[in-house]
């Protein structure tokens, strides 16, 4: 990660998604680093700029986990409690949610927290069973939905393990979804169309049934970019938008390629994707 650049991306990005006059800037999360109070505040003065409608559920770096004395990737600082995320960052201050986008109804899931504080020592994600029975209701009133959440479907997460097994058997694999498979089954039986997710810092498409998954890039680290979703009733367009140039590219590379065995897998997958754009031509 370059995070001295990451204020500078991020505003890249809403300033250039906001002169091509989208709908709606949307995040599966991830909106902090480790979710420190001044980090919030640092968000909160860019986001003050943004007059297109901005909304977001949490990523697991964005909520509070247990502190450093008993786990290891824990906080050590006091990271502001989950509804806070929801009061400010959620349209209507709650999530789950439903957001109507134009002809879209974007459905924002929580992954990165539990009721019972169950990933409080974890990175790893879930969904809890009141909101896949919540999520299996709201599915049977809407007619074009999109899910929001962080943490990803497990075709998604396939893809690193055969990266690991095929290219880079030292690597470790990211934070799984716990349970997956109530979420997956409610996700697939629905039809649903779309799944934006993030977690990974790496643009990706996977499929389960009809259900295609699209996780997008971090801002602040390779490949600096956000996704430009153009939906209608001819299908779906999904487009890589770089925030930051050669210079500043080639800077994040080698500064992710180079934080040990892990990163620099994920930076080849990352250089692989860009290289084989586009991942998916279905016309």
């Amino acid at each position: 990660m370059v995070y001295h650049r990451a204020a500078d991306r991020l505003r890249t990005a809403l300033d250039d998604a906001e002169a091509r006059g989208v709908d709606a800037i949307v995040s599966p999360g991830d909106l902090t680093k480790d979710g420190a109070p001044w980090e919030y505040e640092q968000l909160d003065d860019i986001l003050a700029g943004v007059e297109t409608p901005f909304f977001s559920v949490p990523g697991n770096h964005d909520v509070p986990k247990a502190s450093t004395e008993t786990y290891k990737y824990g906080d050590s600082h006091e990271t502001p409690p989950v509804d806070r995320f929801e009061r400010e960052y959620a349209p209507d201050g709650t999530i789950p949610f439903v957001e109507r986008v134009g002809p879209l109804d974007i459905i924002g899931l929580n992954t990165a927290t539990q009721p019972d504080g169950s990933l409080t020592e974890t990175h790893d994600g879930a969904v809890s069973a009141d909101d896949v029975a919540w999520l299996e209701d709201t599915l049977a009133t809407v007619e074009t939905p999109v899910v929001l959440m962080h943490h990803n479907t497990p075709a998604m997460y396939d893809q690193f393990r055969t990266l690991r097994d095929t290219a880079h058997p030292e690597m470790g694999l990211p934070p799984v979804m716990r349970d997956p498979g109530p979420l997956v089954d409610v996700l697939t039986d629905a039809e649903v169309p779309l799944v934006i997710s993030g977690h990974l810092h790496n643009l990706g498409v996977a499929k389960t049934g009809s259900t295609w998954e699209v996780t997008t890039p971090a801002t602040g680290s390779f490949p600096q970019a956000y996704l430009i979703f153009e939906i209608d009733s001819d299908g779906t367009t999904v487009r890589y938008v770089p925030v930051a140039d050669t210079e500043g590219m080639t800077e994040a590379h080698q500064a992710r390629r180079s934080d040990g065995v892990t990163s620099m897998a994920y930076t080849s997958f990352a250089s692989i994707r860009l290289a084989t754009l586009p991942l998916v031509d279905e016309r």
